[in-house]
């Protein structure tokens, strides 16, 4: 089939069939794709020329529109403008027209193209300064358990009821295994509150972070009612680290830190009051992935580990809260 891409100058550009990704690696080699066939990272063809070290992350390919490598490092700007040529030459005239003509570049697009490269720099400031976030804001594990506002060393079976006592009792929670979602007989798992705290134990090892919508029995975005709160992670900062990054959110970001989770494992999981993130959610979701933090947590029906259940089965390795807030969080 012919495939269209639109001339931001006029008519569409018919080209013939092939692959935009296939061709873009075929030119730059290896891309790591974030958006299968849409924008993935590369190596910069004029990364001979840079004047600083490089990031992983600091050459980005994007397909969608016209298609454009960008690098945030300045020194390869010739580099990149002709590879820019190439790539836009290989992809939208692929059969080597010569009466063909690269398509004039909208203000808009150009306006979509400094968003982007102002959103690359953000994230590369944020990858930069973590280390000397790690130190200005250390908070490690001893210590986090040392302040917490509320005594929860003990009684560890029980502090689901604890975390789940700041949520307001009548949001609807669900709480479960990981495939308690998608069928009529799930609705069980979707509970008010104060219905979930009459239980005596602990009801399921995952929760979220989120009220979902009366009657519902699918764990999904669609069905959720309003976020209570954020939760923050990273699978690859220590658990003497990763409170840096926590306390980072409450000193700079000015967010409301609810509790701290120890999944059992290698994380920890940082509650936050979700109000004050929203204002900042489009910037959280670029600085933190850049400090590691995993990225799937901003999805806002994605569950998490419940303190108080035993992680595996195993009661050594039990997840449990060490750190909660005294005062209750007030929603609107």
């Amino acid at each position: 089939m012919e495939k269209i891409i639109e001339n931001p100058a006029g008519s569409p550009i018919a080209t013939a069939p092939h692959s935009d990704a296939a061709i873009a690696e075929k030119l730059l080699g290896t891309i790591d794709w974030v958006e299968p066939n849409a924008m993935g990272y590369c190596e910069c063809p004029g990364k001979k020329n840079h004047s600083t070290n490089d990031g992983i992350k600091d050459c980005a390919i994007y397909l969608d529109r016209i298609p454009t490598v960008h690098c945030l490092h300045a020194s390869c700007g010739t580099a990149i403008a002709e590879t820019n040529r190439k790539l836009r030459a290989a992809i939208l005239n692929p059969d080597g027209d010569e009466s063909f003509q690269l398509p004039k570049i909208s203000e808009q697009d150009r306006a979509r193209m400094r968003e982007r490269e102002l959103n690359e720099r953000i994230r590369l400031r944020a990858q930069l300064s973590l280390p000397r976030l790690l130190e200005g804001h250390a908070w490690p594990y001893d210590e986090i358990m040392r302040d917490s506002p509320v005594a929860v060393k003990d009684n560890e079976p029980d502090h689901w009821k604890l975390l789940l006592g700041k949520f307001q009792p009548e949001d609807v929670v669900w709480i479960g295994d990981k495939f308690d979602s998608g069928k009529p007989e799930h609705a069980r798992h979707f509970r008010r509150a104060d219905e979930w705290l009459k239980e005596k134990k602990v009801p399921g090892p995952l929760i979220c972070p989120v009220a979902f919508k009366n009657n519902s029995h699918q764990r999904s975005n669609d069905h959720v009612l309003a976020r209570r709160f954020f939760v923050v992670e990273s699978d690859t900062l220590k658990r003497d680290e990763v409170g840096a990054v926590f306390k980072w959110l409450q000193a700079e970001c000015r967010l409301k830190l609810i509790a701290i989770v120890d999944t059992g494992g290698k994380s920890l999981h940082g509650w936050f009051d979700f109000a004050p993130c929203e204002r900042d959610l489009d910037h959280l979701k670029l600085v933190l992935p850049a400090m590691q933090c995993d990225p799937k947590l901003f999805t806002a029906s994605q569950p998490v580990r419940l303190p108080g259940v035993p992680r595996d089965g195993k009661p050594g390795k039990r997840q449990r809260l060490v750190w909660l807030a005294k005062t209750e969080v007030a929603h609107v």
